[in-house]
């Protein structure tokens, strides 16, 4: 029970902290007033125009552009940071050298005086850069004395708040997942409980009586492989935001950067992964035939399931709680992820391996080479096209 209530108030968590912002700029210096990562566009050849960048139609570019209008920011500074290094264009016309890592802060009102005009065409150059790596924001200078002003009806006071489609279907999302988790907690609360127990998962002397275990084709157990399902596509669908192209998923998800184009790839991509499992179940039952070991067929899966519901749920709630917090995290997702995820594949093929060898009396080298088929080798193929 601890371990569930505290799974949805982090996803509670996140849902509520994906909306807000903090200080943007060099030290947090600056109020976030705009930002411009929903209006850059590319130069296309084919119709000699810019248009709008989409993301897997453009990510080859090494040129961004968008037009800058400083009539609507006066008195407000133009915020530049990317982790690569760039050349600024007005206009055409080469500026300067951008540096890394580091905040640049422009005049808005200097802009306008320069060039005489309002409305100036910024490009952003570079020969390893991509759009994901270059941040251009409005900001407003956080003042040290906040004064407390009087609101009269010839005084309002607006915040902007700007949401991208993306932070709008990460909330729908996870607004989702936590329903399905309520949902499977209330109709089946037994099974829930041994789904995302940890001392059940460590448990090797199982209950083979178990309907959750010898039915898994039952439907109450098709429904958690099922929100297995939707939570790996949550993963991968956040961690394929910012240009991780998991398993090549590009290939199979809707070109939309729209609320519904996204949600549609995240539930089309849950049931290509359900069938994915549904396959896995096949699989071992073909080969545990075959090593005549057809009794472990439903303990092998149950263990399989119970111990990815509870690890891939965990890391969809701390990649949530980095999407808000640490989006640094997700930009170099194939890289941080690699370790924790290795490390949980071979603790479950451990976890496995004892939990056979002690329900039937096969040889350790028959075993060995049993589990190397089903675990072993789709780890290294997984890996090796994850990446």
């Amino acid at each position: 029970m601890p371990l569930q209530a505290f799974l949805v108030g982090m996803l509670l968590y996140c849902t509520v902290s994906s909306s807000l912002a903090g200080n943007v700029g060099p030290n947090s210096a600056y109020y976030l007033v705009y930002d411009y990562h929903d209006d850059w566009q590319v130069f296309d050849e084919q119709y000699k125009a810019y248009v709008p960048y989409i993301r897997n139609e453009h990510k080859d570019y090494n040129s961004f552009s968008l037009f800058f209008d400083s009539e609507n920011y006066r008195g407000y500074k133009l915020l530049y940071f990317s982790s690569k290094e760039n050349y600024l264009f007005i206009n055409a016309s080469l500026q300067r050298k951008l540096p890394v890592d580091q905040w640049v802060v422009m005049d808005v009102d200097s802009l306008k005086e320069k060039y005489g005009k309002t409305k100036v065409f910024l490009t952003f150059y570079g020969n390893n850069t991509s759009v994901e790596a270059i941040s251009v924001l409005v900001g407003n200078k956080v003042s040290k004395v906040e004064k407390s002003i009087q609101i009269s009806d010839s005084l309002l006071t607006v915040i902007p708040r700007e949401l991208t489609p993306f932070q709008d279907y990460l909330i729908l999302s996870i607004l989702f997942l936590a329903i399905c988790y309520a949902f499977l907690y209330n109709i089946q609360p037994k099974a829930f409980d041994r789904y995302f127990s940890i001392r059940d998962l460590l448990t090797i002397n199982l209950r083979e009586d178990s309907l959750v275990i010898n039915k898994p084709f039952d439907l109450a157990n098709l429904l958690f492989v099922l929100n297995l399902s939707f939570t790996l596509s949550f993963i991968i669908m956040l961690v394929q935001n910012e240009e991780t192209d998991l398993f090549s998923v590009s290939t199979i998800l809707m070109d939309s950067e729209s609320l519904m184009g996204l949600f549609t790839n995240f539930i089309e991509l849950g049931v290509v992964v359900f069938f994915i499992l549904i396959g896995k179940y096949m699989a071992l039952a073909i080969l545990t035939n075959l090593y005549r070991l057809e009794n472990i067929t439903n303990i092998h899966f149950f263990k399989v399931i119970q111990a990815s519901s509870i690890f891939f749920l965990l890391l969809a709630i701390g990649l949530s709680f980095c999407s808000v917090s640490y989006p640094d995290v997700l930009r170099n997702a194939q890289e941080i992820l690699f370790v924790p995820i290795s490390f949980f594949f071979i603790v479950r093929l451990i976890l496995i391996y004892f939990t056979i060898n002690k329900l039937t009396p096969l040889k350790n080298l028959y075993l060995f080479s049993y589990l190397c088929i089903v675990e072993l080798i789709p780890l290294i193929v997984g890996i090796r096209f994850a990446i």
